[in-house]
């Protein structure tokens, strides 16, 4: 009679997973000294300094023995001083009058050279001249759509927005739509204007045109004349 049990089965082994050794990353190299260091050694450093030392004191003898030279040189130093003293002051004066110090433009190329920090300084100071109190710049990335604030004469709150352009680029309506939607709920302002060295578009001037409470829209031409005294502030 056959047997009826059954062999258990022999178990099988998985095969082994072969692992991956990773390489270490690279350490990196420290950065390799500059040529002149590394090829002066400790003597040849100390040759190079007695070689210096021998030049300069040949030179002062020299210069001791010909005062005319020395005399030539420091002359001609002073004067290169005061060449590049004087570069250096004319570029700090440009600057100064670029951020919209010292006195006012007087054309209007002279108010486009101005910088856009510049630009909008001295259009708060024409508000000041003017009247207007607790006059305040907020130009800025976060400006939301104003770059001075300040009160009117009449005890008004006035928002400028001031766009420096060159004269072929000209104010879109979407600058009218952020300042007349930002200065009575964000600035607490009764008026709003937009201030620019160029002018408006059409579609901008038809938009405003068309608004209950218009924005003064400040271009060129009413910039120079605002600014010569020859016509009307914008809250007037």
């Amino acid at each position: 009679m056959a047997s009826t049990t059954r062999r258990p089965r022999p178990e099988r082994r998985q095969p082994r997973r072969r692992t991956i050794r990773r390489r270490p990353a690279a350490r990196r190299r420290p950065p390799a000294r500059r040529v002149w260091r590394r090829a002066l050694s400790r003597g040849n450093r100390s040759l190079t300094l007695g070689i210096v030392a021998v030049v300069l004191l040949f030179v002062g003898d020299f210069l001791g023995r010909h005062p005319g030279v020395l005399a030539a040189l420091l002359a001609l130093l002073g004067l290169g001083g005061v060449v590049v003293a004087a570069l250096w002051g004319r570029g700090q004066y440009r600057r100064w009058r670029q951020d919209g110090h010292g006195q006012l433009p007087g054309g209007i190329e002279q108010w486009r050279e101005l910088s856009p920090d510049g630009f909008e300084h001295a259009v708060a100071r024409l508000c000041r001249r003017d009247g207007c109190t607790r006059v305040e710049v907020l130009g800025g990335a976060n400006d939301r759509a104003g770059d001075v604030r300040a009160r009117t004469p009449d005890g008004r709150w006035l928002l400028v927005q001031c766009k420096r352009y060159g004269e072929t680029k000209r104010v879109p309506s979407e600058v009218l739509y952020q300042v007349n939607g930002t200065y009575r709920e964000s600035h607490r302002c009764d008026l709003a204007a937009v201030v620019t060295t160029s002018s408006f578009t059409s579609s901008a001037v038809d938009w405003n045109s068309d608004l209950d409470q218009p924005l003064r829209l400040f271009g060129s031409r009413q910039l120079l004349a605002w600014a010569q005294q020859q016509g009307p502030a914008p809250w007037e």
